[in-house]
C-alpha cells in the first residue's frame, strides 16, 4: 500500500467528496461549536484528499472543510489559504472515511449501516469489520441487520420521522413489502409510532419466544422439527419470534398428549387443550382429592425426628456439642418440616371420584404444564330427583360440587315468566329498563333503611362465612375471604386465640342456616340484636387481613382497630423454643436478653448451642419467668410482655397521624340541633384525656364478665 504524503493546498482546489460515508448532517449546535473552535485556533487536524481531474476531494474532514469555505465566505480566510492535506489513494480514500467518521462521535447510524455492509460486499468478513474499527461482533451484525431495513425506513430515519429504536423493531423481519405495509399504516396514523407496537404488528402471525407455548415445547425443538425464528438483535434479552404458529402448536398438542395418554389409563375422560379460557371450566362439576392415611413408614420417620431433636436438648451440652450433632440437628428440623408438609397435604382422588370425573390436560400462563382434574361434565352429573334440594348431589356417589352454570340454569324455552313477558309483547329490552328501575327503587329505599339494611347485609356475609355451599346466590354482592393460613396451621393450632374462636363460635346463634330460603332470612330478621351482633363481629372477624406492623405496606386501619380493643397480644401469645426461639438466630436471642435481662445473663447463656438457649430463653420470656427462671420482679415484668417486632398493637400509627381539623368543617346547613350536637361531641374529644380513655377501656376488659370461660382460670 503506497504511503500518504501530506502537502499544504489551497482552499479553492479543494472539494468535498463523493466518497465521504457521512451523509446525515450534524447537529446545527455541534456545526456551530466547531466553527467557534476552527476560526478562534485555526485547523488543527489534516483534512484527508485524493487527487481529482481538477484539483484534490476531501473524503475525510469533511464538515471542517464546510467551515473553512463558510470563513472564506465571511472574509475570515483567503480563497487561496493553504490548508494541511494528506494526500491518499481513492482506494485508501473509502477506507479512511469510514474509519475518521466513524471513530468521531455522532456519526448517523444509518451511514454506519450502510458503510459496514458496502465494505462486506467488497469482501471484507465481519471478524474484520470489527478489528479495523474497534467494536464487537455484536455491534456489526446489529448494523448490518439494520442495513437490510427497507430503503423507504431508513430514508424515514434520516428526515427524523422515527427513532432508532423504531428502526431497530423493523429489522426484526427481512420482509420489505412487510415492513413497507406496517410502516404506511403508521404514517396514516395521527400517533407516532412506538417500537413495541412496531414489533407486535409485525409479529402478529407469531409466538414470542417468552410465550407459554414456545416455553413449553422449547425453541430448540421447535427448530428442530424445522420451525423458523425471528430473531431481535435489538433486544437485550435476545429474543425471539416462532414464525410458524401452526407447527408451534402442533408440538405443543403432541407432548401434551403424551400426559393425557398416561392418565387416560385412570380416569373417565381426559382431553388436550393448547388454549383454555379463563372461563372455561364453569359447566363443569367438580371432586376434590380426599385425605388419606399417611404412610405409616413416613409416620414412623416423623416420630423418630421428634425424638432425636428432643435428645439434641436433653443428652448435650456445650461440652459434648459438635459440629457434626449441629448438621445433624439442622438436617432433622429440615427433613421434619417436609413430612410434616406431606402429611397434611396428602390427598389424592378415590377410584370412585376418577370412574365419573376426567382431566384437561393444557399449559399453564407460565409455560408449564397444567392438569385440571377432577372435572365432571355435564352429562355426568348426577339427575336431581324429585324433591331434593338443588345443592344436593347424589348421596350414593361421590360428593360432587355442582357448577355454578348449571344450578340456576332455566331453559328459556320452558321458562314461565318468558314466556308471559312474550304474551304481554314486553321485548327483552323493555324487561331490562323494568329490571333496572325496580333495583334503583329497592336502592333508594334500601339506603335510607339501616335496620333492613343491616340484616340483608348480615344474611349475606353468614352466607360467605356459615354456610358451606358457595352455589347459593346472595340478596347483596358481598365477598369476604379469609386469610390464607394453612401453611402455618400447626403454629394457630390449640392456641390462646383458637380457643377464644371456638368459644365464640359455639356461641353463635346458627340455628336458622338450616331452613329454606326465604323462611331462613325471616328467622335470622327475628333474632334479638345481641345475636345479630355476634354474627356480625365473627362474620367480620372471618375476613380480617393478616399482617404484622412493621410489614412494608402495612395497612394502618388494622393497627388502629387492634388498638381500640386494648388487644394484649402477649397474654394470648408467648415465644417458645418450639414457635419462636428454635427458629431465629442465636444472636437475636442473645441480643434480647441482654437488653431485657442483662450482660451477665447473656454472657453465661452465649457459651450454650442453640438448643438450650432456646429452651432457656422460653423460660425467660413465659408468663411466669419468676418461677420458670428465678428472674426478678422487675425483670420478669419485662420479659414476661416482651413480643417481636410487629407483634404488639401499639396504636402507633394514631400517634404518628395528625389529629383531624375540624375547624375548616361547615355546619351552616345543619339543624341547630343537629350542630350542637356534634359541636359537643368535638369539645369531648378534644378535652378528653387518652390516658383515662384507655384506662377506662381496660377496666372494662377486666371484668370478670367480659372474660371467656376457658380464661378464668389463666387469669385467676
Amino acid at each position: 500500500m503506497t504511503n500518504p504524503t501530506i502537502a499544504m493546498i489551497p482552499l479553492n482546489k479543494l472539494s468535498l467528496s463523493p466518497l465521504n460515508v457521512r451523509k446525515t448532517a450534524a447537529s446545527e449546535e455541534d456545526d456551530n461549536e466547531l466553527y467557534a473552535s476552527i476560526k478562534a485556533n485555526g485547523i488543527k487536524q489534516n483534512l484527508l484528499v485524493y487527487k481529482s481531474a481538477n484539483g484534490y476531494l476531501v473524503h475525510a474532514g469533511g464538515r471542517r472543510f464546510t467551515v473553512l469555505e463558510r470563513l472564506v465566505t465571511e472574509g475570515e480566510y483567503q480563497a487561496d489559504k493553504e490548508i494541511p492535506c494528506i494526500i491518499e489513494t481513492k482506494k485508501q480514500a473509502e477506507e479512511t472515511s469510514l474509519i475518521e467518521n466513524f471513530v468521531r462521535a455522532g456519526m448517523h447510524p444509518a451511514d454506519e449501516a450502510e458503510a459496514f455492509n458496502a465494505l462486506e460486499k467488497k469482501g471484507w468478513s465481519r471478524e474484520e469489520i470489527a478489528n479495523r474499527f474497534g467494536v464487537t461482533l455484536n455491534f456489526v451484525d446489529r448494523r448490518m441487520k439494520l442495513a437490510r431495513v427497507s430503503p423507504v425506513i431508513i430514508e424515514a430515519f434520516r428526515a427524523n420521522k422515527m427513532t432508532l429504536e423504531c428502526v431497530q423493531a423493523f429489522s426484526i423481519t427481512d420482509d420489505h413489502g412487510r415492513q413497507k405495509e406496517v410502516w404506511e399504516e403508521y404514517t396514516n396514523s395521527p400517533y407516532a409510532p412506538y417500537p413495541s407496537n412496531i414489533k407486535s404488528a409485525l409479529t402478529q402471525r407469531t409466538y414470542h419466544g417468552n410465550s407459554k407455548l414456545a416455553l413449553f415445547v422449547g425453541v430448540e425443538t421447535y427448530q428442530a422439527a424445522g420451525g423458523t425464528v425471528l430473531r431481535d438483535l435489538f433486544s437485550d434479552n435476545n429474543s425471539v419470534h416462532l414464525a410458524d404458529g401452526g407447527l408451534l402448536e402442533k408440538l405443543a398438542g403432541e407432548k401434551l398428549q403424551a400426559t393425557a395418554d398416561e392418565l387416560a389409563k385412570e380416569w373417565k375422560w381426559v382431553a388436550v387443550e393448547v388454549e383454555v379460557a379463563y372461563d372455561a371450566f364453569r359447566s363443569f362439576g367438580r371432586v376434590y382429592p380426599e385425605p388419606v392415611e399417611p404412610d405409616p413408614a413416613l409416620v414412623k420417620e416423623f416420630e423418630d425426628l421428634e425424638t432425636r431433636l428432643g435428645a439434641f436438648s436433653n443428652e448435650y451440652d456445650e461440652e459434648t456439642w459438635t459440629d457434626e450433632l449441629q448438621a445433624e440437628e439442622d438436617a432433622a428440623s429440615e427433613r421434619l418440616e417436609e413430612i410434616r408438609k406431606i402429611i397434611a397435604d396428602s390427598a389424592t382422588f378415590t377410584a370412585e371420584q376418577k370412574a365419573i370425573a376426567g382431566v384437561v390436560v393444557t399449559v399453564d400462563h407460565g409455560g408449564d404444564l397444567r392438569t385440571e382434574a377432577g372435572l365432571v361434565r355435564p352429562e355426568d352429573l348426577p339427575k336431581k330427583k324429585s324433591g331434593e334440594d338443588e345443592d344436593e348431589g347424589d348421596s350414593a356417589g361421590p360428593d360432587i360440587q355442582m357448577p355454578a352454570s348449571t344450578t340456576r340454569t332455566i331453559d328459556a324455552n320452558n321458562d314461565p315468566a318468558t314466556d308471559a313477558r312474550k304474551q304481554q309483547g314486553v321485548s327483552m329490552s323493555l324487561a331490562e329498563e323494568l329490571r333496572a328501575t325496580r333495583h334503583q327503587i329497592l336502592q333508594a329505599h334500601l339506603a335510607a333503611d339501616f335496620t333492613t339494611a343491616f340484616d340483608v347485609m348480615l344474611y349475606s356475609m353468614c352466607f360467605r362465612t356459615l354456610r358451606n355451599s358457595s352455589s347459593r346466590s346472595t340478596p347483596v354482592n358481598v365477598s369476604i375471604t379469609h386469610a390464607e393460613t394453612w401453611r402455618n396451621r400447626d403454629a394457630i393450632k390449640d392456641t390462646v386465640a383458637a380457643r377464644m374462636l371456638q368459644a365464640t363460635r359455639d356461641g353463635l346463634n346458627v340455628e336458622w342456616l338450616s331452613l329454606a330460603s326465604p323462611h331462613d332470612f325471616e328467622a335470622m330478621c327475628a333474632l334479638p340484636d345481641a345475636d345479630k351482633q355476634a354474627l356480625f363481629a365473627w362474620c367480620s372477624a372471618h375476613g380480617v387481613i393478616q399482617q404484622l406492623a412493621t410489614d412494608t405496606g402495612a395497612n394502618p386501619i388494622i393497627e388502629v382497630i387492634g388498638h381500640r380493643m386494648a388487644i394484649d397480644a402477649a397474654a394470648c401469645w408467648r415465644p417458645t423454643a418450639a414457635n419462636y426461639w428454635g427458629k431465629t438466630k442465636k444472636d437475636h436471642a442473645i441480643k434480647v436478653s441482654r437488653e431485657l435481662i442483662g450482660d451477665r445473663w447473656a454472657d453465661d447463656k452465649a457459651k450454650d448451642k442453640k438448643p438450650v438457649i432456646a429452651a432457656s430463653m422460653e423460660q425467660a420470656f413465659s408468663e411466669d419467668p419468676r418461677a420458670a427462671a428465678g428472674l426478678t420482679p422487675d425483670t420478669a415484668a419485662k420479659t414476661s410482655t416482651w413480643l417481636p417486632d410487629g407483634m404488639a398493637f401499639t396504636g402507633s400509627f394514631i400517634e404518628r397521624a395528625p389529629a383531624p381539623d375540624y375547624s375548616s368543617h361547615d355546619y351552616n346547613d345543619l339543624d341547630t340541633e343537629d350542630n350542637e350536637d356534634r359541636e359537643t361531641d368535638v369539645d369531648g374529644a378534644d378535652d378528653a384525656d387518652p390516658e383515662d380513655e384507655l384506662q377506662e377501656h381496660e377496666q372494662v376488659v377486666d371484668e370478670d364478665d367480659d372474660i371467656p370461660a376457658f380464661l378464668k382460670e389463666n387469669a385467676a
